[in-house]
């Protein structure tokens, strides 16, 4: 893989390249890469990838009657 290096005038510029890069790839890619961030940021905190030290939370929410 070859690496390029870029210069940018804004942080716009920069977030304008990041949105094009991952909107060029397949979306089965960003999927993936979106899987692996998780899994990486699960292990940064301790947990492991299989789930076992997460805790379920269960959550019920009430709405007024239509």
């Amino acid at each position: 893989m070859e690496m390029v290096a870029q210069k940018f005038e804004s942080f716009q510029q920069i977030k304008d390249e990041e949105y094009h890069y991952w909107q060029s790839l397949p979306a089965s890619e960003r999927i993936a890469a979106g899987h692996q961030m998780s899994v990486e940021g699960y292990r940064a905190h301790g947990y492991s990838t299989d789930g076992r030290e997460l805790k379920t939370v269960a959550v019920r929410l009430q709405r007024e009657p239509r």
